[in-house]
C-alpha cells in the first residue's frame, strides 16, 4: 500500500471530497429533519395549551438564547408538572425554534462536541417511549400530559397527536443516524487535518517520525498545540494514524479508511429518477408553516408596543375624550402611524400611512393561516393536495409578495415604536429584530425551493423545444 506521505494525500483528498458532499447533501436533510421535529414540537405545545394542559409561558418572548445547553431534567411533584412541564417544554420549543433559525448546519460547526449537545437536547424528552410511567422526570411529565389530552378527546384530535409523536419520532430517529454518521466522519476530518497541517509543517521530521509509530505519535503531539491550536489533542485518533502508516496491517487499515471516506454512489446511474414537480411546490409551500411562530410572536410585540406608545400620548383630556365618546358610542378614530418606508433594493425613503389595527390583525390571521396546515393530514393542506400547479404556483408567489410587503413595514414599524416613545418609557419597548431575523431566513429558505421549482419547469420545457424530452 501507499507509504505515508501519498497515503496522506489520498486522505485528504476524499476527505475534502466527502466534506463537500456532506455539506450539499447530507446536512441540508439533517435542516430539514430539524424543521420538521420543530413544527411537530410547536404543534404538540399549542394543543397542550389549547387544551388548557400547561399555561402559555410568559417570559418565552424575552429570553435570550445564546447556545445550545441541557434542559432541565430534575424531578419535581405531580402538583407541578402542569408549571414545570409547561416551563421546560416552552424552552424546549423555544431552543428548536433558535436551532432552526440561526445555528449554522455544516462541517465546521458541526465538530463532536456540538453533535453532542445537540443529540443531548433533542433527549430532552424521550420521543420513542413518551410514556407515564418513564424514570425521566421530563420525559414521565409529557407523558402523562399526552394522555390526558388523548383521554375523552374526540378521533380528529387524537388522530392529529398521533400524527405529531409519529413525525417526532422519525425526524429525531433520521437526526440521530445523521449525527452517528457525522461523528465517525468527524474522527477522520480530525486526522485528515493531522495529516495536512502537522505532515506538512516544516518542522515536522518525516524521517524521524516514520521510524516507528512511537515517534510518529511524538512528532505530533510535539506541534500539535502550535499549529493545531485549542482543538483537543485526541490520543486514541493520533494513535490511529501512526497504526494505519506503520503498523504490520496497515494495508488493510489504510483501505478500510479510503472505503469509510468514499463516496456511496447511488445504483442504476442510468435510471434518470422520476420528478414530482408538484410535490416540489407542496414542499415549497409547506415550509411557509415556519413563519407562524416569528408572526406570532410579532403580533404579540406589536401590541404591546402600541399599548405602550398609546399610554405614553395619553393625557387627562384624552383619557375624558375617550370616556365621553364611549358614553355616546362615538367610534374611535383608528390609530395610524407615519412611518419612514426604506426600499431594499434602493435604499430610497418614503413616508407612508399605517393604520394599525388592520395591519396587526393580518399578521395574526397569517400567523394562524399558515399554522391551519403544517400537519399534512390537516384540511388546509388536503386543499392544495387538490389544487393544480398553477394555482398553488401562483398561491406561492403572492405569499412571497406578501411577505416581503410585511417585512418592510415592520421594519419600519419597528423603528418607529423605537424613535418616537418617550424616553422613560423607552425600555418597555420589545424590538422585532430577532422575529424579522427568522422571517427573512424563511423566505429565503422558500425562495430557494420556488427557484428549484422555477428552474426545473423551466429546463424541461428547454428540453422539450429542442426535441430531448422523452
Amino acid at each position: 500500500m501507499a507509504d505515508p506521505i501519498e497515503f496522506s494525500k489520498k486522505v485528504i483528498d476524499a476527505t475534502e471530497a466527502k466534506i463537500e458532499w456532506y455539506n450539499s447533501s447530507a446536512i441540508p436533510q439533517l435542516s430539514e429533519d430539524y424543521r420538521l421535529f420543530h413544527t411537530c414540537v410547536k404543534n404538540l405545545y399549542d394543543l397542550l395549551i389549547k387544551k388548557s394542559l400547561i399555561k402559555p409561558d410568559p417570559y418565552k418572548l424575552d429570553r435570550k438564547i445564546s447556545g445550545i445547553k441541557p434542559l432541565d431534567n430534575s424531578p419535581f411533584i405531580d402538583g407541578e408538572r402542569t408549571t414545570i412541564i409547561g416551563a421546560r417544554f416552552s424552552e424546549f420549543e423555544t431552543m428548536l425554534d433558535w436551532i432552526c433559525t440561526y445555528f449554522k448546519f455544516s462541517i465546521n460547526s458541526l465538530k463532536i462536541p456540538e453533535i453532542k449537545k445537540l443529540l443531548d437536547y433533542n433527549n430532552s424528552f424521550l420521543w420513542a417511549s413518551l410514556s407515564p410511567n418513564n424514570t425521566m422526570p421530563n420525559t414521565r411529565g409529557l407523558g402523562q400530559l399526552v394522555m390526558e389530552m388523548k383521554r375523552g378527546a374526540d378521533p380528529l384530535t387524537t388522530s392529529s397527536i398521533s400524527d405529531i409523536l409519529s413525525k417526532i419520532q422519525k425526524s429525531t430517529a433520521d437526526i440521530t443516524r445523521i449525527f452517528k454518521e457525522l461523528t465517525e466522519f468527524q474522527k477522520e476530518v480530525y486526522k485528515c487535518r493531522i495529516r495536512k497541517e502537522i505532515f506538512q509543517h516544516p518542522k515536522f521530521d518525516s524521517a524521524k517520525a516514520f521510524s516507528s509509530e512511537k515517534e510518529e505519535i511524538a512528532q505530533i503531539k510535539k506541534l500539535f498545540a502550535a499549529v493545531i491550536g485549542n482543538e483537543p489533542f485526541y490520543t486514541q485518533l493520533v494513535e490511529e494514524i501512526a497504526r494505519e502508516d506503520q503498523a504490520g496491517n496497515r494495508d488493510q487499515l489504510q483501505a478500510a479508511v479510503l472505503e469509510k471516506l468514499a463516496i456511496k454512489e447511488e445504483t442504476n446511474k442510468n435510471k434518470t429518477p422520476e420528478v414530482d414537480t408538484k410535490e416540489m411546490l407542496l414542499d415549497a409551500i409547506h415550509s411557509l408553516c415556519a413563519q407562524s411562530t416569528p408572526l406570532g410572536g410579532i403580533y404579540t410585540k406589536l401590541s404591546e408596543n402600541n399599548e405602550v406608545l398609546q399610554s405614553a400620548a395619553s393625557n387627562f383630556w384624552a383619557r375624558f375624550m375617550a370616556a365621553l365618546k364611549k358614553a355616546f358610542n362615538i367610534q374611535e378614530k383608528p390609530i395610524e402611524y407615519e412611518l419612514t418606508i426604506v426600499e431594499p433594493s434602493t435604499n430610497a425613503k418614503r413616508k407612508q400611512k399605517l393604520s394599525f389595527s388592520p395591519f396587526s390583525t393580518d399578521i395574526q390571521k397569517k400567523a394562524s393561516f399558515y399554522n391551519s396546515f403544517s400537519l399534512k393530514n390537516s384540511l388546509g393542506y388536503k386543499k392544495f393536495l387538490a389544487a393544480d400547479e398553477q394555482k398553488l404556483l401562483e398561491f406561492l408567489n403572492k405569499q412571497m409578495s406578501d411577505l416581503q410587503k410585511i417585512s418592510i413595514l415592520l421594519k419600519a414599524l419597528d423603528d418607529y415604536f423605537k424613535n418616537n416613545t418617550p424616553v422613560e418609557k423607552r425600555s418597555k419597548i420589545k424590538g422585532l429584530s430577532m422575529e424579522l431575523m427568522a422571517l427573512k431566513n424563511n423566505m429565503i429558505n422558500t425562495n430557494q425551493r420556488r427557484a428549484e421549482y422555477i428552474s426545473y419547469i423551466e429546463e424541461q420545457e428547454q428540453m422539450k423545444k429542442l426535441g430531448l424530452d422523452k
